[in-house]
């Protein structure tokens, strides 16, 4: 009797003796399923993560911005410092002609 069930479980009308028509409709029902869990998935992602990737892209432009302007600031701070450089020496320069003109009277 077991070789009996076990040949016939797909004949032309049924499949696990069930037929064609329930078979579509346990697909029907399944294709329902997943296409709502697809579109509840779909939903919550935009309204979940977006806002989180929007504040990620916000966070990431502010810190390329302070990025820029801490390498101006550095390029600024070099140039002051060439220029206090030039400064100091101009200053040691006037400070050795005054002393040698003092010197002179």
């Amino acid at each position: 009797m077991t070789t009996l069930l076990m040949t016939h479980w797909i004949t032309m009308h049924s499949l696990f003796s069930l037929n064609w028509d329930e078979w579509a409709s346990i697909d029907a029902v399944l294709t329902a399923i997943i296409l709502i869990i697809r579109w509840a998935l779909n939903k919550a992602h935009e309204q979940l993560f977006d806002p989180i990737y929007h504040a990620i892209n916000q966070f990431k432009a502010s810190v390329d911005k302070l990025n820029n302007r801490l390498g101006n600031s550095e390029n600024r701070l070099e140039k002051g410092d060439k220029l206090f450089i030039r400064h100091d020496e101009e200053l040691k320069d006037h400070e050795r002609r005054i002393t040698n003109l003092e010197e002179r009277k």
